[in-house]
């Protein structure tokens, strides 16, 4: 189920944002993967950004990347 993204901070981005500020962070970094993931769709407007039900899985895949290029070989 698709719900706004606030909403999903609020109730399950706890586990891996531990504010609010830190997930707008994540967006404005990552805002390119997230749109293509299919998984979060910017909106204008007080309900603001929605989330599909796999966005978890995508912001693990996002983060498990990130962490590759940052790893020393």
């Amino acid at each position: 189920d698709w719900r706004p993204a606030s909403d999903w901070v609020a109730e399950s981005g706890g586990r891996i944002f531990k504010t609010k500020s830190s997930f707008e962070w994540f967006v404005r970094t990552h805002r390119a993967e997230l749109e293509s993931s299919g998984q979060y769709i910017i909106r204008r407007g007080p309900c603001g950004a929605m989330v599909g039900p796999d966005i978890d899985t995508v912001i693990l895949e996002i983060l498990r990347g990130a962490s590759r290029l940052e790893s020393p070989t």
